[in-house]
């Protein structure tokens, strides 16, 4: 199976990738290139420095002096002078003279030597530059993260449309042309989402008028099979005669179901709801089939209420159960009927032993007019059962949809709203 591809999730992986990449090049740069730069930078003037140090240094004998200059310039100093050694750390305190005596990775030393014998040595510690760099750092990764933390939440804000209208696509798709998209900003995507609901408007009002015209033309329809079955009576009996009174009843049960479906579209769309017992209502339905076809079997607890209207979902259960019959085969097994009560929903399962639905048309069933494969048994009726059936699910709030039931056969599965007692 393909997997779901998403901008937003390229768009925030490439900007983690980036905002990786830029903090790595910066440790690098802070822990190496640029201590080596300071380095660099303060090696050649600190001689320079230096003397100008020790020059005060050797002026004074004073070990007060020295313990000033090393706290003042933050530098530690040692003086050598015959037979003695004196040294002082950065704060000015007195330290020993042999923890001085050589030049560390984080250490630059400069040795003036004066008379007598006189040495100054000064030792700068460059440790405290790695720290501010650390320091630096740190505070850089964080505005690093913060600016590509704002630029991914200003991605997503700027897809927001593109999720919008994903949705309202996926709505149209599933049949509901009544579905509009925010349009927040007139640039490309807002003209694109401003396109798709007036699209969605025209597409609306074109099923209306088909349905509209529909439910017309068969009304209509109704006077003049009414005069044809009169002129029909006055017919000798013969062969044509039947054939054409059983077209005209076929015209006459085309035209019943299709005014039952405006009526009972009309009603879908404002259902009424109150508590309905749905095991006890599938047995109802259930002993209406028991000497049709193979059987229909029922397991369900009792009682699962919910709340609905009960006509329709009495015209829902009768029409899974009808439809199951219809396709079993003589030899299959018997249609089973399961009602079950879960958590917050309650599922409704109609399973038969026919000849199946292909797995691609499987979603094309609940079409209305759609009349799959006549060689599998699929010929007969006019292809609006499964539609209506939809039609009510999602009046209640619920889905449905069709399941291979192996080892073959189907199994219709509606879930519903389920109501607490």
């Amino acid at each position: 199976m393909e997997r779901e591809s998403s901008l937003v999730t390229r768009f925030a992986a490439s900007t983690a990738v980036l905002a990786i990449v830029v903090i790595l090049l910066a440790i690098v740069f802070f822990s190496y290139a640029s201590v080596r730069f300071v380095h660099d930078a303060i090696r050649h003037p600190l001689p320079g420095y230096g003397r100008a140090l020790a020059q005060q240094v050797l002026a004074s004998p004073d070990p007060e002096v020295w313990r000033r200059i090393a706290r003042e310039h933050r530098v530690a100093v040692l003086v050598e002078t015959q037979g003695e050694r004196r040294a002082f750390d950065r704060s000015g305190d007195a330290v020993d003279p042999g923890r001085f005596s050589t030049e560390g990775q984080d250490v630059l030393r400069v040795e003036v030597a004066g008379d007598e014998g006189t040495r100054v040595f000064f030792f700068w510690d460059t440790g405290y530059l790695v720290k501010s760099h650390n320091l630096v750092l740190a505070s850089f990764v964080l505005l690093l993260a913060a600016v590509f933390g704002v630029s991914h939440w200003f991605q997503r804000r700027q897809l927001r449309p593109l999720r919008w209208l994903r949705r309202g696509v996926e709505a149209v798709a599933r049949g509901d042309f009544e579905t509009r998209v925010p349009v927040v900003r007139q640039d490309e995507i807002g003209r694109v989402a401003g396109a798709f609901n007036r699209m969605t408007r025209q597409v609306e009002q074109m099923v209306a008028d088909r349905e509209r015209l529909l439910a017309d033309v068969s009304h209509e329809l109704r006077s003049p099979l009414a005069r044809m079955k009169v002129a029909l009576e006055l017919l000798p009996e013969n062969d044509k005669r039947t054939s054409i009174r059983g077209d005209v009843r076929e015209m006459e049960s085309l035209i019943a179901v299709l005014l039952e479906r405006e009526r009972l579209r009309a009603r879908t769309d404002r259902p009424a709801s109150e508590p309905v017992d749905l095991a006890a209502l599938a047995a109802e339905v259930v002993d209406a089939f028991a000497d049709q076809g193979p059987g229909v079997r029922l397991s369900a607890p009792d009682p699962v209420v919910v709340a609905a209207d009960p006509s329709l979902l009495r015209l829902l259960v009768q029409n899974l159960v009808d439809n199951a019959v219809k396709f079993s085969p003589p030899d299959s097994r018997p249609v089973e009927v399961g009602v079950r009560s879960l958590e917050t929903t309650v599922e409704l399962v109609v399973a038969d032993d026919g000849p199946g639905i292909a797995e691609d048309d499987r979603e094309r069933v609940f079409e209305p007019f759609v009349k799959l494969d006549p060689a599998r048994g699929h010929g007969s009726g006019y292809g609006l059962g499964l539609n209506l059936c939809r039609r009510i699910v999602e009046a209640h709030g619920g889905t449905i949809v069709m399941e291979a039931n192996p080892p073959r056969g189907n199994r219709a599965v509606v879930v519903l709203p389920a109501t607490r007692t």
